[in-house]
């Protein structure tokens, strides 16, 4: 089994977590992902092939930062869009043929929303071609993409037609690239409008890796899209470094402040705005220092204001430290607000690009969080719902009544269900 978890690091865990539950399975996993993943992969014993690129690093630089992103407003969102795009082409390219390489001999390949090119994969390696994704991509009427920044409805047939206009977002900066590829394996172009039409009348399996509870599925969805709950990959007996552990027992649970790796410059913004939001509540926190330094020896640890707050420039698992926390503010990244959600603790969430706005709709609409707030919030507001994340009862409630039911699915054992079928006439 193949699985191609191009993309951030919120992108691959949920698929190391699948490798994990098709091993216990009895089928052998493959993970294709960036260079900077192997570890992180190998560390769970799973098999890893490196991908020859990997567009959303460009994300983290200037050539990508604030793609698609209208955080720091339209024309710059474009403009930042166009630029990655641009720099992007020469990734993609070797990203497919790395991956293309890596698939034999796979019974079947797993793509995500990175990853949607996989069907390729599979069309030329012969086998089925399943989409796995963290967030919801098939075409409903009753809501609007869910990669739309803009999350108002203007009714079924508004609703229906984002997802037309997402597909060709997704399709049309890679359909050259795509059918070089394709020709060069002897695989027949797609047409101009892409592969959507074929995947829904052939049935292509989808496989939705979030809770029902948080996004339930809806009722317009085929019979082949199926959402399973959330694929949490476990700490595996993390032990954080002791500056941790002694901040953490110092004083009542401190909030978690985090924006992830997507759209740095709007996440290095954010940052500065929390840094004096923090100031000015005076709550405990724990602050992502941002970037990964998995495998460090020696994690840093900083402490500001004596013992109220500490900056972590380590890899701490969210899965570990948020249980710890009392809440978590982030960027709306799927996997950081499935990792909340799982804690039973409030998030507070200021959306930067793409998904991110849809999954602060959600907790907002569970009431498991305030109201999604804008990135462009200053130090005031965001103070306001830190301190009322912080206090208010009601939703402190209900994001552990939210938690406890979470807790009870098992995403990657129903995941594991609907592929084992999928694999039999090949085993």
């Amino acid at each position: 089994m193949l699985l191609l978890a191009s993309g951030t690091r919120g992108d691959v865990q949920p698929f190391i977590a699948l490798a994990l539950g098709l091993r216990d399975a009895g089928v052998p996993p493959v993970i294709a992902a960036a260079p900077r993943f192997r570890a992180l992969v190998e560390d769970r014993g799973v098999r890893f092939v490196p991908l020859g690129g990997n567009p959303s690093d460009l994300m983290s630089n200037g050539r990508g930062a604030m793609a698609a992103s209208f955080s720091g407003g339209l024309l710059r969102g474009i403009v930042s869009t166009a630029r990655f795009l641009h720099a992007a082409q020469d990734e993609y390219r070797l990203m497919v043929e790395s991956a293309a390489d890596a698939g034999l001999p796979a019974r079947a390949v797993l793509a995500g929303l990175s990853s949607t090119w996989g069907l390729s994969i599979a069309e030329a390696l012969g086998v089925p071609c399943v989409m796995c994704m963290l967030q919801p991509l098939g075409r409903t009427r009753h809501f609007p993409s869910a990669l739309l920044p803009f999350r108002g409805s203007l009714g079924g047939t508004y609703n229906a037609l984002t997802y037309r206009v997402l597909e060709q977002v997704m399709w049309q900066p890679w359909r050259r690239t795509t059918n070089n590829w394709r020709r060069a394996v002897r695989l027949p172009a797609l047409p101009v409008a892409g592969p959507w039409r074929a995947m829904y009348s052939a049935g292509i399996p989808f496989l939705y890796g979030f809770s029902p509870e948080v996004a339930p599925p809806p009722p317009d969805w085929p019979a082949e899209h199926a959402v399973t709950g959330y694929w949490f990959l476990e700490h595996g007996g993390f032990r954080a470094p002791r500056p941790l552990e002694r901040f953490l027992a110092s004083g009542p649970p401190p909030i978690f402040v985090g924006f992830g790796s997507m759209g740095t410059s709007g996440g290095s913004r954010l940052e500065r705005a929390a840094q004096a939001a923090l100031a000015m509540t005076g709550v405990r926190a724990v602050v992502s220092g941002g970037g990964s330094t998995a495998g460090a020896p020696d994690p840093s640890f900083t402490l500001v204001d004596g013992s109220r707050r500490t900056v972590v420039r380590a890899d701490i698992p969210h899965a570990w430290l948020f249980p710890r926390v009392s809440a978590v503010v982030h960027h709306g990244g799927a996997g950081t607000t499935a990792e909340g959600v799982r804690a039973g603790v409030p998030s507070v969430i200021f959306p930067v690009a793409a998904d991110q706005y849809f999954w602060a709709e959600r907790i907002s609409a569970l009431g498991v969080g305030p109201r999604a707030a804008p990135a462009s919030r200053g130090p005031r507001q965001m103070a306001d719902l830190i301190a009322l994340a912080s206090t208010d009862e009601g939703m402190r409630r209900r994001a552990r009544a939210l938690g406890a039911k979470v807790r009870a699915e098992k995403g990657v054992a129903r995941a594991v269900e609907r592929l084992l079928p999928i694999l039999e006439p090949r085993r």
